[in-house]
């Protein structure tokens, strides 16, 4: 069983941040919201929920006090993350999400196949 863990979700240890909900996504409306938790980087068990392709890029754990959904974009140490994967968790007091690096692709294309 997991423990109610509410009050470090909201507590002295966690952090306000904002959330942007892209437009692309038809499940939400566009827009930015606030909320409050806290963001550590992904260890191996979290980098499990990641699809494939995704697994080599720097990711992010969000154990959050409100809901986050597949797209949205979280800012964390002067870079913005995309969430790949959420959970509700709210019966234990938070909602959990882990996010990758939503700069820079991991690989860029190298222009291989336009020469073809």
């Amino acid at each position: 069983m997991r423990p109610n863990v509410h009050r470090v979700v909201t507590g002295r240890m966690s952090k306000q941040f904002s959330v942007t909900h892209p437009a692309t996504n038809d499940w939400q409306p566009a827009g930015e919201s606030k909320n409050r938790g806290v963001i550590y980087a992904a260890d191996n068990d979290a980098l499990e929920f990641l699809p494939e392709g995704t697994r080599i890029q720097d990711a992010i754990v969000i154990m959050a006090a409100r809901r986050l959904t597949f797209g949205d974009v979280v800012p964390w140490h002067d870079e913005n993350w995309r969430v790949t994967h959420a959970e509700d968790y709210s019966d234990y007091g938070y909602y959990y999400a882990v996010a990758v690096r939503a700069g820079a692709p991991a690989s860029p294309d190298s222009g291989g196949f336009g020469r073809f």
